[in-house]
């Protein structure tokens, strides 16, 4: 599998360097029926899943997106790929231009999607952080005189080349709507339980409401730990190392531990939990992130 990244967005907590591992979870599954579908219920940056898809690792790929940002610059980029291309091609970032992309994703309702889409994908590449929110702050700041301004990782080219490959197999590529609990429980006797492999990497439990516009609170965290709990489908959770979750929320599953590279305000290396299904079967050699130091929580 290549290291060139297919996703436009920069995210926060992004697991693109799990596709390798990914990859071949996917390829060891067995089921009654063949594993199709590659389920990402909190799509985020969509990073992993359009790894795999470009590699044809997987079949399709399904997501959910609670965002309304995310969710519509996704639909964009999946129905509108000319039309957002082309409003790529005409934006030249600017400080004006990312206010009124923070201004217009934080006021979302009733907005037009190709205009919220582009202002998502502005405050996406034009922010310090890459959060797609309405209290982030330009890169290079107010005064713009530094050697990196709000223009810096804005690559048109770059941009209209990732939602060029994407829109090639976007008929590949299915948007589930806001409900990433939902369309888990959905899963449950809908007759494609067993086509389907679950990819799922909600919002955190120490980090989630800092690093995303659209945090989980306690009783979230419970909620989509009674729908995965329940789930008939094959499923991987990615957590982070909090006792909550290999406590309380999960304490009959395998877990591992496992180290990870992060970028969002400053390069560092976390810990992360990785919580498995009864019936997911994992790789042979059991690697999560290239050159990663594991260990397995309880029963391996």
């Amino acid at each position: 599998m290549n290291n060139r990244w297919t996703s436009p967005l920069r995210y926060p907590g992004g697991k693109v360097r799990m596709a390798p591992f990914l990859a071949g979870a996917f390829a060891a599954q067995w089921s009654v029926m063949d594993i199709e579908i590659f389920l990402e219920p909190f799509a985020g940056g969509l990073g992993a899943g359009l790894k795999l898809l470009e590699q044809d690792a997987v079949d399709e790929l399904w997501f959910a997106e609670k965002h309304p940002a995310l969710a519509a610059f996704w639909q964009a980029v999946i129905e509108q790929p000319d039309e957002l291309i082309a409003a790529i091609r005409s934006t030249t970032p600017t400080l004006e231009t990312f206010y009124a992309a923070r201004e217009l994703v934080g006021s979302p309702i009733g907005a037009d999607r190709l205009d919220l889409a582009r202002s998502a994908l502005v405050l996406n590449r034009c922010s310090r952080s890459g959060i797609i929110a309405s209290n982030v702050g330009p890169i290079g700041g107010k005064t713009q005189k530094g050697r990196w301004t709000v223009a810096s990782r804005w690559n048109a080219d770059g941009l209209v080349d990732r939602i060029t490959r994407i829109a090639a197999v976007s008929d590949r590529m299915r948007y589930l709507g806001t409900d990433a609990i939902g369309c888990i429980a959905d899963l449950n006797g809908s007759g494609i339980e067993d086509e389907v492999f679950l990819f799922v990497d909600p919002p955190y439990v120490r980090e989630g409401n800092r690093l995303y516009a659209n945090g989980f609170a306690a009783d979230d965290h419970q909620a989509l730990a009674d729908a995965l709990n329940d789930c008939p489908a094959h499923w991987m959770l990615t957590y982070d190392d909090e006792p909550l979750v290999a406590d309380s929320l999960y304490p009959d599953r395998r877990i591992v531990e496992f180290e990870i590279p992060h970028t969002a305000n400053r390069a560092r290396i976390d810990t992360e939990y990785l919580v498995l299904s009864d019936g997911v079967m994992v790789p042979e050699s059991f690697e999560p992130v290239p050159g990663s130091r594991v260990r397995w929580l309880g029963a391996a």
